[in-house]
């Protein structure tokens, strides 16, 4: 539920799941389901627009792994743990999670949750060179079939190519992003993709339109966090118009 509109149902659901689990219950993923759970949970905290929740649940889910001694869980957590920060726009959190999971996925050889650290490492530099560690992350994630998640990491990768002088580009991934949330119905990340992309639409009144788009599905979503991000782009946009008229 949390990876399709209903955000709270999917929370209520995620913390039921850690607290019926307790500590002695793992998933067939060879994952603590309460270590999960918790981990997952933070980003619904998030979206939700409980950043405090969001954070706790973050800790919360590390600290379990680490108090059992399990590589994998660990891992896992971490993994969640980066994406809960690249939300809350924490940088240092970002680059502190990723150095751990790195030496984790290289020690162990944990597939799947390195490519994480690929796109996320990619994302938090600033010089240029977290274009080509992004695209080769996506890349491994969709030639191994995984397509979760993929509106977000794409995101991410546009983010990199706009900040790196390349809008054309940064648009058509946007575009891909749309595209991919539509088809596999992943569409907890869907308003900021669609806010994103507004920014790229030539005539004015078509961007507005596209942000109160977003705007909407956001708060048919429960969405808060998303939500503010579109009305502060609609704000913005509005004073940008005045400014144009005087």
């Amino acid at each position: 539920s949390a990876s399709l509109p209903r955000l709270a149902e999917g929370l209520r659901h995620l913390e039921l799941a850690a607290d019926l689990a307790g500590g002695g219950t793992w998933l067939t993923t060879g994952v603590k389901a309460d270590v999960h759970s918790t981990a997952w949970a933070a980003h619904a905290h998030w979206l939700l627009g409980q950043d405090t929740e969001a954070l706790s649940a973050c800790q919360k889910a590390i600290q379990l792994a680490r108090s059992i001694d399990h590589p994998f869980c660990l891992a896992v957590a971490l993994a969640y743990g980066c994406v809960t920060h690249q939300m809350r726009k924490d940088m240092a959190g970002v680059r502190d999670a990723i150095a751990e999971l790195r030496q984790l996925c290289d020690r162990y050889d944990f597939a799947y949750y390195r490519e994480w650290v690929l796109i996320l490492d990619g994302w938090s530099r600033t010089d240029g060179s977290g274009i080509d560690l992004a695209r080769r992350g996506i890349d491994n994630l969709e030639s191994g079939g995984s397509a979760t998640r993929m509106p977000y990491w794409l995101s991410l990768l546009a983010d990199l190519l706009a900040s790196n002088g390349q809008p054309d580009k940064a648009r058509d991934t946007l575009d891909a992003a749309l595209v991919a949330a539509q088809a596999h119905d992943d569409l907890w990340w869907l308003p900021e993709v669609m806010r994103l992309r507004a920014a790229y639409d030539e005539e004015e009144e078509a961007g507005i339109s596209r942000l109160r788009s977003a705007a909407r599905t956001a708060s048919a979503q429960g969405s808060v966090a998303l939500l503010r991000r579109c009305e502060h782009d609609l704000a913005s946009s509005a004073s940008l118009s005045e400014l144009r008229k005087r």
